[in-house]
């Protein structure tokens, strides 16, 4: 839990565009001093930071690397309540096999399914960890500190599928993606979510090697308009929000 903080504090400072070693450096001391790491740590934590900084994010588009991402295009940490209709782990796995086969495990339901809260009916509340802009497109990325295996193979497809699954972080990028879609239709005049929402990055920080294939530490997903949609009508209170 130490290091996963630790991360996160370190990409929450971070100038993503700083050529100079300097800042880096001074920053990665400050924080492994605070948490309690020995510096023996630091240049391990820097090249791990270079590494990611570096790393493609979507092949399919150019230069989309948060090396190009200036202080401007990011929100750090983005809060997001929004109000809940009823909801039970038996609506939750309803509303997911209506949607088996958009992209998502097959096993999603049944995961959901085996979940354990009373029903309930108040407020969603959460922080994604990264929004940035690039080129006219809004991405929201989740920093991972999981340790998959001591192997960068580990942290291929096949493995970050798994931890997906099983850490049920497909729930909870969805959830991170219909607040940033709320956001957005609320503060961006014209807002339209096929052509302004860009996707989702889940990067696991110990598995980013670019030099071996930008596959390797990062999970892309992009759910669909209609995906969204429907989560909106199922899961926030519209009537509550125009109170």
């Amino acid at each position: 839990t130490k290091a996963g903080l630790f991360f996160h504090d370190i990409f929450e400072h971070l100038d993503f565009r700083s050529e100079g070693p300097d800042h880096k450096e001074t920053l990665v001391s400050e924080k492994l001093r605070a948490y309690g790491f020995e510096d023996a740590w630091r240049e391990t934590v820097i090249t791990m930071i270079d590494r990611v900084l570096g790393l493609p994010l979507d092949p399919a588009v150019k230069d989309l690397r948060l090396s190009n991402i200036g202080h401007g295009e990011r929100l750090n940490e983005l809060e997001f309540t929004f109000p809940l209709r009823s909801l039970s782990s038996k609506t939750l796995r309803a509303l997911f096999l209506e949607e088996r086969g958009r992209d998502l495990p097959r096993s999603l339901p049944e995961t959901i399914g085996a979940l354990e809260f009373a029903p309930t009916r108040g407020f969603m509340r959460g922080f994604v960890d990264l929004v940035f802009l690039f080129r006219g497109r809004y991405y929201l990325v989740d920093w991972k500190s999981n340790i998959l295996g001591k192997g960068i193979e580990d942290y291929g497809p096949e493995g970050l599928s798994r931890a997906m699954a099983e850490g049920l972080y497909t729930l909870q990028y969805l959830i991170y993606a219909l607040a940033l879609d709320q956001y957005l239709r609320l503060r961006l005049p014209g807002y339209d979510y096929e052509k302004s929402f860009g996707g989702v990055f889940y990067i696991f920080l110990r598995g980013v090697d670019p030099e071996r294939s930008a596959e390797y530490g990062i999970y892309r997903a992009r759910p669909s308009a209609g995906l969204i949609r429907l989560l909106r009508d199922r899961l926030i209170d519209e009537e509550a929000l125009a109170i």
